[in-house]
This record gives C-alpha cells, structure tokens and sequence, in this order.
C-alpha cells in the first residue's frame, strides 16, 4: 500500500482555494499540480499552496503514472466530462458539488466508477461539520425521538449578477438550486438516513434580476416520515455568517426534541431533547449546546458561512486521501450523488409542471 496519494487539483477558482488549502494540510497527500486554462491561475496556485507543477494541459497531466486521483473544482457544467476523463486515466475523484449538470451525466459518471472500481467522491463538505456528525449521532441514538421535519436555508448577496459564471446557464446549469439548495438535500439525506423520497415540488425563479438562472428557490420533499423543507436565494441581503451576508442554517424536529445549526449564531450548535437520560436535571429539559471537537487554528481555511472552528475542509479532504489509499468507502460517493441529483432535477421539472412530482414522474 502506498504511503501517500498524489493529487492534482483542476479549476483554479474561488472554491478550488478551499480544497488545496486542505490538500495542503494532508500529510498524506502529495500536491502534484495545479491545472488550469488560465495559466496565471495555475501558476498562482501552484506557489500559493505548494503543488510541485502547473500546467494547462490536463490530458499530459492525466497521463503522469504518479497522479493517482483529481480534485475537481470547475463550474458545475464542465463536472460530468472531466470525471469521465478522471476515471478513464485511472485516477480517483473528488469533484466539488453538484456531481454533475444532469441526471444522464450522474448516471453515466457511477456506472463508470462502478465498473473501474475507483473512488467517485462528491464534496458536500458540510457533511464533514462537527455539528452535522455529532446531529447525526445524537439522531440515530434515538435522543430527538423520529424526525419529522427538517427546515433549511441558505443564501448569500451576489451583489453583480452580470459577473462570475454563477448566473451563465451554460457554465452553471442552474441557480441556486444547484448551488446553494444542494447543500440542504445532502445534509437532509445525510442526517436523516437516506429516506425513501416519495415526491418533491419545488417554486423558484428569477425574482430580482433578469438573469437566465433562478436565483430563488423553495424545495418540499416528502418522504416516507418526514417533510423536507429547503430555501435559498443568492440575493438575499441580510447579515451575517463570516461576511455582510450570507445565511446558513437547518433544524431537525423529532418526537422528543430538536435539533438546530446556524452558521452565524454563537454557540451554532443547539439541542433539545425529553429525553431526561441525556440532560442533567438542572437544565429542567432545556436547550443544550454540545461541546463539540475544535478544528486546529492551522486546519482552518476562509470560508463565507462557517466559522474556523468547525471548518470540515481538512476532515473532508483527509476522508479521501485516506478511502483512496486503504480501500475505504467515501461517505458522499457517486450513487449518494446521484441521490441528491435526482431530488434536484425533480425539483426544477416540478416548479416547470406547477405540481408534486414522485422521482419516477420526473424520470419518465
């Protein structure tokens, strides 16, 4: 088994910052190149964070026997051709939310992970949050009772919708929906075990800008015990988070209590429970704030929403390096991804239709 996995990192964008930052934190990953159609990028991400090359060459770079795996950091749009092209040179992925574009694409990028027996892994990094991981335990411990609803939003400000690739349909394939709800359908499914989906309706739309993406959305799911509510805008001006404006929070409601995140909020974590075995009897059945692991201050990375001591990049990042070297499951691999792509493409054909649709209808 070898001791080390080299990495290459493609797209040196805003996002792709967090990634090789983390990457560069992995003791057990070797930064190999930086890869961009903007050679100044490359360039500037190769001294920023130590890969030992840049290139604008991805196919040369591919064909190196050291790069083992590859860090996908583009616009959604372009994700679906370069897992192909990932997989089909042997190398394992991790490539930044949302899988793919389209369902077709998703599809497509499993059964090619499948069927070379490589790592497809997507980052939903807040899957990797202190408080997403502990909410998840304290779910399956039973101390919420069953869930019955889980709430979410998030949005941000983008103050210039003409600039960034975010609102260019034929570099994004969608709005907020894909960009921003996506987090919220991951961590729904995440948290609550990957329930049986039994229909979804989704209203968006461009309401402040004429822009060709939405850049409002609301999705209900309903599954086989529980009603998913997920929001978001990426012009929402509100403050708060790390920066003037951005929002990001979720709660879970189960039959014996409550659980709530807000990136914002100090403490993020809280608590809920009946339950009297899991609180000490002074809080009287009281909200509680968990103490929860600190991310070492040279683990931490900027990020818009997430305050440093939970940052999940480094986690996430040491997750992969490791499930590639030993042989491990990924915790967001390719058919999770699919999961999520299904629930979203189900969403936009929804809001079109003006009516609930099961994954079924919006497959046929």
């Amino acid at each position: 088994m070898p001791h080390s996995l080299g990495v290459i990192l493609v797209g040196c964008g805003g996002i792709a910052r967090s990634h090789a930052f983390a990457l560069s934190r992995v003791p057990n990953a070797r930064l190999l190149a930086s890869v961009d159609i903007d050679e100044e990028a490359a360039l500037r991400f190769k001294t920023r964070f130590g890969f030992e090359s840049h290139s604008t060459d991805l196919d040369a770079v591919l064909a190196r026997k050291d790069v083992d795996a590859v860090v996908i950091a583009t616009s959604s749009k372009s994700h679906g051709a370069l897992i192909r092209k990932a997989l089909e040179a042997g190398k394992h992925v991790l490539v930044q939310k949302p899988m793919t574009a389209s369902i077709e694409e998703a599809e497509a990028a499993l059964a090619l992970a499948e069927k070379t027996g490589l790592k497809l892994m997507v980052s939903f990094f807040e899957l990797f949050l202190p408080p997403v991981e502990r909410a998840r335990q304290i779910i399956e411990a039973g101390l919420i009772g069953e869930p019955f609803l889980f709430k979410a939003m998030m949005a941000w400000h983008t103050p210039d919708v003409t600039a960034g690739w975010r609102f260019d349909p034929e570099l994004a394939g969608g709005g907020v929906i894909l960009d921003g709800n996506v987090h919220h359908v991951s961590n729904a499914l995440y948290l609550l075990g990957n329930p049986r989906i039994e229909s979804v309706y989704a209203e968006y739309g461009a309401l402040t800008a004429d822009i060709k993406v939405e850049d409002t959305a609301v999705i209900l799911i309903r599954t086989d015990k529980a009603i998913l509510e997920i929001s978001g805008s990426n012009r929402l001006q509100e403050p708060g988070g790390a920066t003037s404006a951005f929002k990001d929070c979720w709660a879970v409601f189960g039959t014996k209590g409550t659980i709530q995140w807000d990136a914002a909020a100090r403490p993020t974590f809280r608590v809920f429970t009946s339950e009297g075995q899991a609180l000490d009897p002074l809080l009287s059945n009281g909200w509680v704030s968990p103490k929860l692991p600190v991310i070492p201050p040279d683990h931490r990375e900027f990020s818009m929403h997430i305050n440093g001591e939970e940052s999940p990049w480094v986690p996430e990042h040491q997750h992969f390096v490791d499930a590639c070297l030993n042989d491990t499951p990924v915790r967001s691999d390719g058919r999770f991804g699919l999961a999520t792509q299904l629930i979203l493409d189900a969403a936009y054909k929804s809001g079109k239709a003006g009516r609930k649709l099961s994954i079924e209808e919006a497959r046929s």
